[in-house]
């Protein structure tokens, strides 16, 4: 009896990590994917605390604006495809930039994207799950704004944000944000493999 045969690694894969793609979506098709390792232990929660980390530096890595009308993104809906049988396990994460996630224009572009993927991955991915509450009186921080203050100001001028050496995605209004913000972002500086933007000249 034949097994299913592995599926061969890309060249920034691990035979001993958790393989992780991350792809964000903009406005105008503009994109990032973020490659990543996480242990291959398949601790759930461990996996869910670390792509919060990497999801968050990513917002702040550009001035993204909502992928379903262009208006500046506060927000952002996640859809996960696991393949945790396989050796290595894979995770791919689809990061979309949205507006307002109680907007009628974004939940039919969100709902109508989980279908279509949905039926690609022969409905693997469930039903769309319900959409979270945001919480009375809640403004959430400007996507492109300084990773550390999260002042809407420091989202202003794009060319004044300095970016992270290490990782080369987070970006912040000054070296004292960026000390500052070191301890929560070191985790997620250590995790990157690649980064890479597309059509954002």
């Amino acid at each position: 009896m034949f097994g299913i045969p592995k599926p061969p690694l890309k060249e920034w894969e691990r035979e001993d990590k958790l393989n992780v793609e991350l792809v964000g979506y903009g406005w105008e098709e503009k994109r990032v994917i973020v490659r990543f390792h996480l242990p291959k232990d398949r601790d759930t929660e461990r996996i869910q605390q670390a792509t919060a980390l990497m999801i968050r530096d990513v917002k702040h890595s550009k001035g993204w604006t909502c992928e379903w009308c262009g208006a500046p993104a506060r927000e952002s809906h996640v859809q996960n495809l696991s393949w945790n049988h396989l050796n290595p396990p894979r995770l791919i994460i689809y990061l979309h930039f949205v507006c307002d996630m109680d907007a009628r224009h974004v939940r039919d572009g969100v709902a109508s994207t989980h279908n279509y993927m949905n039926m690609l991955n022969f409905g693997g991915m469930g039903p769309l799950p319900p959409f979270p509450r945001r919480p009375a009186g809640v403004a959430y921080p400007l996507a492109g704004s300084c990773a550390r203050c999260e002042r809407d100001e420091s989202a202003a001028d794009q060319d004044a944000l300095k970016r992270c050496s290490g990782c080369k995605l987070t970006r912040y209004c000054g070296a004292e944000c960026q000390k500052r913000d070191w301890p929560r972002h070191k985790v997620a500086c250590g995790m990157v493999c690649s980064v890479k933007f597309e059509n954002w000249e």
